[in-house]
C-alpha cells in the first residue's frame, strides 16, 4: 500500500475543535490551537445575561481576524470584527485588553478595528495577552469575541568567556565565521594578546600576540582576509605602528608606520580596497589629518585632511562608496558637524550637521533606506544622551527620530537580519548598563528588549553568520574590565502577503528563473491536474499567466537548465495516468515545446542537475502504482534520454541532493511495498552507477533535505514506517558516509518545505501532522542553526499549507505558494 497518494486536509475553522489544547499522545509539543490560539478563543456565548428584561435577538458574528497571532515586543497587531443585527439596528463595539496598549478603534454600524501594541515580555505564569471586543445592539443584547496573542521574546545567552578580561579592544568577523578580538586593557595595562571565538563550539582560544600592546586602536578586515590594526595607546604612549593579522597562521606582522600617532581615531575599508584612517588624538590634541593604507604594497600615503579635527567620531560607509564621518570631540569640545570623503577624488566635503553635539556615539547604516542611524554618546554638556538622529545621503540632512529609552555613551549598534537595530549597553553616566533596546526603522520607535546577565560599556559587538549578535568584554558594573561574553538571539522572520495566484494548486513546482522571476507550473486544484502556468514578479509582487503546458502534470519535477530554460518531467495526469512526456519552457518567448520523452513514465521521482549539465531522473512510481528503481539521463544538447545505472532498490517519494563532490545522494522514500525506508544511495556521474552509503537512523517519507554550507546534508521530518510523523533531524557527512542525529524540530511535520537562507540557516515551514487520526495542515515555521544544531520557532504563515512550494528569491526572501485546493494567496518570508 502506497503512502500519501492523496492528503486529506482538515481546515480548522474559527472556534475550537474537539480536544483543543490537548495534544494526542506521541504528537508534537503543541497542537493547532496552541499554535493559533486566536482560532480557539471565541467565547461562543451570544446574548449574555439579559436578566429577563431584554428582548430581541443578539448580534451575529460575521467575521473576525487579526493581522498576526504572534508579536514581538512593541510590534503592532490589528484586530477586526464585523457583525450584523437581526433587527437591523446599529451596533456598538467596545474593546478591552489585559496586557499591552490599545489604540483608538475605528468603527461603523457593522464593523470595528483596533490596533494593539504588545507589552514587554512577561515572565511565565502571567495570563496570555487577550484582546476582547463586546458587540452590542440597540436592545442591549451582546456577544463577546476574544483574540489571543503570543509574545515572542528575544533573549541573551551566555557563551564561553574570553581568555582575558579586556575593554577598549577591537573585534573583527573573519571570513571563516570566527571572531578575532585584539588588544584592549585590563587593570589599566594595555594588552598585546588576541583571541579567536568559534561560534560552532562557543569557545575562545588564544592566538598570536601583537608586537605592541594597544588599546583604543582600530581593526579593519582587508579583502585578502587579513586584519589591519592601527594606532592606539600603549604603556609608552600613542602609537603610529600598524600590524597585520593572518588568520591562516594566527600570526602578526608589520604593516608599516602611519605618518603620525593616533588613538581614538577611525578607520574604514574603501570600495577601492584601500583603508582610510582619519582623526584621533596624538595625546596632546585631536587631529584632522587622514591617510590611506594600500594592502598590495603594504604602504601608507597621506590624503586630504578633514575640515575639522575630531576624535571618538563615528565613521560609516555609504552605498555610493563615500564615507560619512560625524561628531566626535575637537579642540573646542564635542562636535555636531559631519563631513563626507569621496574616494574617487580623495577629497572631503562638509555636509549637514546633527542637532546634537556628541562623541563616543554609535552609528549604523540602515541598508533598506541607505540612511545612517546615529545614537547616544556624550553630549556637549558632558552627559550621556538618549537622542537619535538619521542622516539622509540624498540631501545631506539630519532628522530626529525616536529617542532611546536609556541614555547611553560607549554603547554599540548592530543591524539585525530583520532590518531592526540593536542598541546594547554603554554607560548612563553612573555606571555600565545591562539594558538593550531595538529600533524599528519603519516607525522610528525604540523598544526595550531582554537585558544581559552582565553590564557592558566600552565593549564590542559583532553580527555572527547565524544572525546572532556577539557582545564581548568592556567595563562591567564594578568598573573593571570583563571577560564576559553573551549572545543575543534576535527575533527575525516575518511573513507578508503578496500577489494571488490565478489558480489554486498543490503538488505543483516553482522554479526561480535567471531573471529572478518565479515560474509556477502544473499541480492540482482538487478538480484535477493542471496545465496552467504563472509567473511571479518579485519587483511588482504580482502573478501573470504565461504559456500553458501541452499536457497536465502534478507531482512532476522542474529543473532549470544551463540555457535558462526549464525542464518539466513526467508526473501524474490526475485521471489515473502517469505520463512520460517532457516539456521545455523558454522564458524569453514564454512558450513550451515538447522534448524527448522518458523511457519510463513516472511521478514522485527526483530530478537533479549534474555538473555536466545533464539531468538525472531516478525512481518514482509507474502507471501501475509500482515503485521504480530505474534512472535516466537527459542531454539538453540533443533533447534525448538515455538509461543509466539503476538504484539498488526501488524507491518513490525519496529526496535527492547534489553533493559538492558532484555525486548525488538519494535518501529515504518508499520501497516496493510502499513502506518508508532508512537506506541511502550515491550516484557517481563518472561511472553511471549507484552505491550504498550509510543508512538513516529513522525511515522517512515525505521528508526534506538541504545541503548545508559545510557540505553536510540535513534531513528533517517526514513519516516513518510505523506511520508516525517525525520531528527528528539527521546530518549526513559525505566524507565519512555516515549519519548523526541533530536537534529535533519543535513540531512533527511531513510534506513540508525547507530552504537554505543566505545566513546559512535552514527555514522549514508548513506541512502536516496527525491529530485525532486526521491530517492537519501547519502554518508554523522554524529555523535550524547549523552552528548549534538547534531549532527555534519563527513567524507563522497566515495560511496553513501542505504539499506547497517554497522558493528562495534573489532578495534573500522566500516565496511560498499553493498548498491547497482553494487558497490563492502567496506569502513572502523576510529573514
Amino acid at each position: 500500500m502506497k503512502f500519501f497518494k492523496d492528503l486529506v486536509v482538515v481546515v480548522l475553522l474559527l472556534g475550537c475543535v474537539s480536544g483543543c489544547g490537548k495534544p494526542d499522545p506521541g504528537e508534537g509539543p503543541a497542537d493547532s490551537c496552541q499554535q493559533n490560539p486566536g482560532a480557539c478563543a471565541d467565547s461562543g456565548t451570544p446574548g449574555g445575561d439579559d436578566g429577563g428584561t431584554q428582548t430581541g435577538l443578539p448580534p451575529e458574528l460575521r467575521d473576525a481576524s487579526q493581522s498576526a497571532f504572534q508579536s514581538t515586543v512593541g510590534e503592532p497587531v490589528t484586530f477586526r470584527v464585523s457583525a450584523s443585527d437581526p433587527q437591523g439596528g446599529v451596533l456598538g463595539f467596545s474593546w478591552s485588553v489585559n496586557a499591552g496598549h490599545l489604540g483608538s478603534p475605528e468603527s461603523d454600524a457593522a464593523s470595528s478595528a483596533v490596533t494593539w501594541t504588545s507589552p514587554t515580555c512577561a515572565p511565565a505564569g502571567v495570563p496570555v495577552p487577550t484582546v476582547t471586543v463586546v458587540v452590542t445592539n440597540t436592545r442591549g443584547r451582546s456577544f463577546s469575541k476574544d483574540f489571543q496573542m503570543t509574545i515572542r521574546c528575544t533573549q541573551w545567552s551566555a557563551t564561553g568567556s574570553m581568555v582575558s578580561a579586556r575593554s577598549g579592544h577591537s573585534v573583527t568577523l573573519l571570513p571563516d565565521g570566527k571572531v578575532l578580538v585584539a588588544g584592549g586593557r585590563v587593570g589599566g595595562a594595555p594588552l598585546d594578546s588576541s583571541e579567536l571565538y568559534d561560534p560552532a563550539t562557543g569557545s575562545w582560544k588564544e592566538s598570536g600576540r601583537m608586537a605592541s600592546a594597544r588599546q583604543f586602536h582600530t581593526a579593519t578586515l582587508l579583502p585578502n582576509g587579513k586584519v589591519l590594526v592601527t594606532g592606539g595607546t600603549s604603556s609608552g604612549g600613542v602609537l603610529s605602528l600598524s600590524e597585520l593579522y593572518d588568520p591562516a597562521s594566527g600570526s602578526w606582522s608589520s604593516a608599516g608606520v602611519m605618518s603620525e600617532t593616533r588613538t581614538h581615531h577611525s578607520a574604514i575599508l574603501l570600495s577601492t580596497g584601500a583603508v582610510l584612517v582619519m582623526g584621533g588624538s596624538n595625546a596632546t590634541s585631536s587631529s584632522s589629518t587622514a591617510e590611506l593604507y594600500t594592502p598590495s604594497t603594504n604602504s601608507w600615503a597621506s590624503t586630504a585632511s578633514m575640515s575639522t579635527a575630531r576624535m571618538d567620531a563615528s565613521v560609516t560607509g555609504l552605498p555610493s562608496g563615500k564615507v560619512l564621518v560625524a561628531g566626535g570631540s575637537g579642540p573646542d569640545g564635542r562636535l555636531s558637524s559631519a563631513e563626507v570623503f569621496d574616494p574617487s577624488t580623495r577629497t572631503w566635503a562638509a555636509t549637514g550637521s546633527m542637532s546634537t553635539s556628541r562623541s563616543g556615539h554609535a552609528a549604523v547604516l540602515l541598508i533598506a533606506s541607505a540612511r545612517v542611524l546615529v545614537a547616544g554618546g556624550t553630549d556637549g554638556a558632558g552627559k550621556a544622551t538618549a537622542s537619535v538622529e538619521v542622516y539622509d545621503p540624498g540631501n545631506g540632512t539630519w532628522s530626529a527620530t525616536g529617542v532611546m529609552s536609556q541614555a547611553r555613551a560607549g554603547s554599540t549598534l548592530t543591524l539585525l537580519p530583520s532590518g531592526r537595530v540593536l542598541a546594547m549597553g554603554g554607560s548612563s553616566g553612573t555606571g555600565a548598563l545591562s539594558s538593550a533596546e531595538v529600533y524599528e526603522p519603519g516607525t522610528g520607535i525604540w523598544t526595550p528588549t531582554a537585558t544581559t546577565a552582565g553590564a557592558h560599556s566600552g565593549h564590542v559587538s559583532v553580527m555572527l553568520p547565524s544572525g546572532r549578535v556577539l557582545v564581548a568584554g568592556g567595563l562591567g558594573a564594578d568598573g573593571n574590565a570583563s571577560a564576559g561574553v553573551e549572545v543575543f538571539e534576535p527575533i527575525a522572520g516575518t511573513w507578508s502577503r503578496t500577489g494571488s495566484l490565478a489558480a489554486a494548486r498543490h503538488n505543483h513546482t516553482t522554479t526561480r528563473l535567471p531573471s529572478g522571476k518565479v515560474l509556477v507550473a502544473g499541480g492540482s486544484n482538487g478538480s484535477g491536474a493542471l496545465a496552467t502556468v504563472e509567473l511571479y514578479d518579485p519587483a511588482a509582487g504580482t502573478w501573470t499567466a504565461t504559456g500553458s503546458l501541452a499536457g497536465v502534470h502534478q507531482r512532476h519535477t522542474a529543473t532549470v537548465l544551463p540555457s535558462g530554460k526549464v525542464l518539466v518531467v513526467g508526473g501524474y495526469n490526475g485521471s489515473g495516468g502517469v505520463v512520460a512526456t517532457v516539456e521545455l519552457y523558454d522564458p524569453a518567448a514564454g512558450t513550451w515545446t515538447a522534448t524527448g520523452s522518458l523511457g519510463t513514465a513516472r511521478y514522485a521521482h527526483t530530478a537533479t542537475m549534474l555538473p555536466s549539465g545533464k539531468v538525472l531522473v531516478a525512481g518514482g512510481y509507474d502507471n501501475n502504482g509500482g515503485v521504480l528503481s530505474t534512472a535516466e539521463l537527459y542531454e539538453p544538447a540533443t533533447g534525448s534520454w538515455s538509461t543509466t545505472g539503476a538504484l539498488s532498490k526501488p524507491r518513490g517519494e525519496q529526496v535527492a541532493v547534489l553533493l559538492s563532490s558532484g555525486k548525488v545522494l538519494v535518501v529515504g522514500g518508499a520501497n516496493g511495498s510502499g513502506v518508508p525506508v532508512v537506506t541511502a544511495e550515491l550516484y557517481d556521474p563518472a561511472a553511471g552507477t549507484w552505491s550504498a552509503t550509510g543508512s538513516l537512523k529513522t525511515s522517512r517519507i515525505a521528508h526534506s533535505a538541504i545541503v548545508l554550507p559545510s557540505g553536510r546534508v540535513l534531513v528533517m521530518g517526514g513519516q516513518d514506517s510505523g506511520g508516525t510523523v517525525l520531528a527528528s533531524s539527521e546530518l549526513y557527512d559525505p566524507a565519512a558516509g555516515t549519519w548523526a542525529t541533530t536537534g529535533s524540530m519543535n513540531l512533527r511535520r511531513m510534506s513540508h518545505q525547507a530552504v537554505l537562507l543566505p545566513s546559512g540557516r535552514v527555514l522549514v515551514m508548513g506541512g502536516s501532522r496527525v491529530v485525532s487520526s486526521s491530517q492537519v495542515n501547519l502554518g508554523s515555521a522554524e529555523l535550524y542553526d547549523p552552528a548549534t544544531g538547534n531549532w527555534w520557532s519563527t513567524g507563522d504563515m497566515a495560511t496553513a499549507r501542505s504539499t506547497h512550494t517554497a522558493t528562495l528569491l534573489s532578495s534573500g526572501q522566500v516565496l511560498m505558494t499553493g498548498g491547497g485546493d482553494s487558497d490563492l494567496q502567496s506569502e513572502i518570508y523576510t529573514p
